[in-house]
């Protein structure tokens, strides 16, 4: 695993954590995107435009 894959899932396992706190979860296909846009591959606007998406077809 590299240093920035590492880095990606750290940061997603504190955002879990965190929702997790307030009884939250992240479904397979957010916690994909989640480390698209972590990992550069998805631009902020197409990553809010997918998280929308996401938010209103659950």
């Amino acid at each position: 695993m590299t240093a920035k894959n590492i880095e990606i899932e750290t940061a997603l396992r504190s955002a879990q954590a965190s929702l997790a706190v307030e009884g939250m979860t992240l479904t397979e296909k957010e916690e994909a995107l989640v480390k698209e846009r972590l990992a550069g591959n998805v631009s902020q606007e197409s990553f809010l435009q997918r998280a929308l998406e996401l938010s209103r077809n659950e």
